[in-house]
Order: C-alpha cells, then structure tokens, then sequence
C-alpha cells in the first residue's frame, strides 16, 4: 500500500519540478523572474489566481469546520465566492492598468509611486507586515502537507515538514513567476478533478444522502445555512470576515499584475469564478459528507478528506488524490515564497541597500529572501499546536487589514495622502495582528475597517 502511495506522490513531484527546470533559462531579468514579463495568458491567470488562494485550508480547514459545526460555516464560502467577484470586478484591472504604468513589481513599490513617497517608508513599513504574515501563512501549508505525509506514510511530522518546503522551495526558486503560474494552472485543474470525485464517490458508495441526514440529526449538526433568523447577522458577519480579504492579499493580486492582455479580465474572471464556485462547494460537500461517512467521529476532523480517500480508492489512486492537497498547498505557498523573495528584493534591498544592483543581484537576493522567510516559517510550524485554520485566518486578516484598505483607497478615493496611507498600513496592520490575543471574534473586519477610516479621515484632515 505505501508503495502505491509513495509511486503517485513521486510521480506528482517530479511533474512540478520538470516545470521549474524548463522556465529556469527564461528568467533573464527581475520583472521575468518575480511578474514573467507581465506575459501570462488569460485562462493560466485564472486558474493560477485562484489555486493560489486556497491551500491546505481548502481540503482540511474548511471541511474540518464543516463537519465539525455543519453547514453554517458554508457562509464562509459565501463571502469568499462574493470577494473574489468584487476583486476580479474592481480591483484586478484597475490594479493591472496601474502597477504597468508605473512599472512596479510589488504591492509595496506600488503604493510608494502612487504616493510619491520618495523616502522609502511606506515600502518599509508595508514590507515588513506583509513578511510577518507571510511566515504564518506559509506555515499552514507546511503542517497541512505535513500532515498528509503523516497520515499516508506514517513519517514523522518533522520529516513530512522538511520534505514539503523542499518540494516548494525547489521548483519556485529555480522557474519563477512563470513556472509558479503554470505550475498552479496544473494543480488547479488537478485539485479540482480530485475534490469533486470524493464526495461524488462517497455518496454514492453510501447510498445516497439520506445516511447523512440521519447522522447528523443523531449527532445534533444542523444542514442548514441558518437554523434561526437571528443567525443571519452571524452568517453576514462570517461572510464579510472571509469575502473582503481578496483585496489585500498580495499573493493573489500579483497574479492580476501578471497578465498579459487586461483587455481579457473578464474571460479570467469567467473562468475564475467557475472554478472557485466548484471547488468551495465540493470542499463543502466533503464535510458534509463526512458526517454521516465516519458514524464513530474521527480521530482528528483535520483528517476528514484524507481519510475518505483512503477508505474509498485503491492504494495508487487515493495517493493521486492525496496528492490534491498538495496541489492546493502548493499552489498557496509558492506563490507566497516567490512574493516574500520579491518583497525582500525590490522593497528593502534595492530601495535601501543597494539602489543600482543588477539583475542577476536581484534575482539571487530574491531566492535568498525566500529561503530566510521560508526558515522562520518552518521554525514556527515545528511545535505543531496551532491548528490549519487558525493560521489561514490571522495571515489572511492579516494581509487584508494591512494592505486592502489602502489598495482600495489608491484605485478609488482621490485625495489620499502619504501621511494617511502609512498610518492606515499601520492602524490596520497592528489590529489585526493583536484582535486575537484580546478578542475571539475574526480580526479581519476590525482591521479593515479600522485602517480604511483612518485613511479617509486623515487624508480629510489634511485638505482642510
């Protein structure tokens, strides 16, 4: 069994990896390297902006929550299927327009040309948040994989953790950008074959949905998205908790930048939005199903789509599905390696270190940077007390909080000014870094909304 296993991880790695080593010769420049020349078709684009977003969150969060709470938490779905709409609507091509005129590779870079902001403190300030929840994120997806070696081979956590930043780091610091995209189109496409035909399988290997029903009746687990009126505030608040997130997570935004024709946004968007619509509801399913699958619980409700195929396919073929998730991790961190290597790059070394560096010296710091923030996100994974979702959800507030009020307001709101986009970034940033430690409820709403009112007041203040 273990062979099987091992023989269709092996096979998956080596595929993404003979990516990397193909656009290794195409990386001549910095822009090539960290945007691919601005030069990716329309349908990787989509597929890659939305893989990259998911992660081991989409296979083993999210159900998790699901079969653990019921089907309120699909609300979180919800609100992620809206925010993508409203990103791929009226953030992608304004932000694509822009960052192409002022020729800027990072969110960060970006944000110092829109505000003239010569001496470099908004790309400091900005860099420095993003780098923090960049570790955490990246650190999700080292435990999740992590978890998924554990699971089919019985390896030791530790081990699982090395063998997965490995993996990611290879094939992300020898291709870039490019190989980052297609790399993602693939598993895209992969991740989203492999989360439909589970919970199809296992509905029909039960016999249908009445099983689940009763389950989850014995179990006390509500199916349905709101078993009172007065949860509708509730389910608007996960929503909105999740949804609004799109517009200030730089390794999904980069993708946008990367376009090679805006005038196409909306054929991306079109495939785009199918894809996620699919993919969160089968993720959906998955937890649903999982409830009346394992009538004796499971040992861990991380567990819950590993161990579904496991019980339901053949050795070789549950290792092609398993490796699903590491299509949906992957896609996640390499995208997050490739932009903390950028960030380091473009926003701290050559803007205050070394202003005249080549680009052969940019594209070494970059792969340098990625491994130094890849480390420290190896280092926090290491103790294992922190679960997938608690770590999606403080990067993901994070990043949104620090960095969407202020790319809303640069494409939106005139009059901003520099005083006021640094101390949005701050306000924004420091809130959701700290709401955990002093409240349960999501930080992402706080954050955002915090920092956007500070923009806006200060950039009043300042004309009157």
């Amino acid at each position: 069994m273990e062979l099987a296993l091992f023989s269709a991880f092996i096979l998956y790695f080596s595929s993404l990896i003979a990516i990397g080593f193909y656009f290794y010769k195409k990386q001549q420049t910095a822009e090539s390297f960290m945007l691919g020349d601005r030069s990716v078709n329309y349908y990787v684009t989509a597929v890659a902006t939305q893989a990259s977003d998911m992660g081991s969150w989409l296979f083993m969060g999210f159900p998790a929550m699901v079969y653990a709470q019921g089907a309120f938490q699909l609300w979180t779905a919800i609100g992620l299927v809206l925010g993508m709409w409203a990103t791929w609507t009226f953030i992608a091509p304004k932000l694509r327009e822009k960052t192409a005129q002022l020729d800027t590779l990072t969110l960060s870079s970006y944000f110092a040309h829109v505000f003239n902001d010569e001496s470099g403190t908004i790309q400091i300030i900005s860099s420095c948040f993003a780098l923090l929840f960049f570790v955490f994120y990246i650190a999700s997806g080292l435990v999740g994989l992590s978890l998924v070696f554990t699971a089919a081979f019985g390896i030791s956590y530790h081990a699982g953790i090395i063998l997965s930043l490995v993996t990611a780091a290879l094939y992300t610091l020898v291709g870039g950008f490019v190989a980052v995209a297609w790399c993602d189109f693939f598993q895209g496409l992969f991740l989203l074959g492999a989360i439909v035909l589970v919970p199809i399988t296992a509905i029909i290997n039960m016999g249908g949905i009445t099983p689940i029903m009763q389950m989850a009746q014995l179990k006390g687990i509500s199916l349905s998205l709101l078993s009172s009126p007065s949860q509708m505030a509730s389910a608007l608040f996960l929503a909105a908790s999740w949804g609004l997130g799109y517009f200030g997570q730089p390794h999904i935004l980069v993708n946008f930048m990367g376009l090679d024709d805006p005038k196409k946004m909306h054929l991306a968007r079109m495939v785009g939005m199918s894809w996620q619509i699919i993919v969160l509801s089968a993720a959906g399913a998955i937890g649903i199903v999982g409830i009346g699958f394992f009538t004796n619980g499971l040992a861990h409700d991380q567990l819950v789509f590993i161990n579904l195929a496991q019980s339901l396919f053949h050795p070789f073929v549950a290792g092609l599905v398993l490796c699903a998730i590491f299509a949906a991790t992957l896609s996640t961190m390499d995208s997050l390696i490739l932009v903390s290597g950028a960030t380091i790059s473009q926003d701290i070394y050559k803007k205050f270190i070394n202003p005249g560096a080549s680009n052969a010296q940019l594209i070494t710091i970059s792969r340098i940077g990625s491994l130094a923030i890849s480390a420290v996100a190896l280092w926090l994974s290491w103790s294992n007390n922190t679960s997938i979702y608690e770590l999606v959800n403080y990067a993901w507030s994070g990043l949104a909080s620090t960095f969407g009020p202020l790319v809303f307001s640069s494409l939106y709101i005139k009059g901003v000014t520099r005083t006021a986009g640094i101390a949005g970034i701050l306000v924004g940033g420091c809130t959701a870094a700290l709401w955990p430690y002093y409240f349960t409820s999501l930080p992402l709403l706080p954050g955002f909304f915090v920092g956007l009112t500070t923009i806006i007041f200060l950039s009043h203040l300042s004309k009157k």
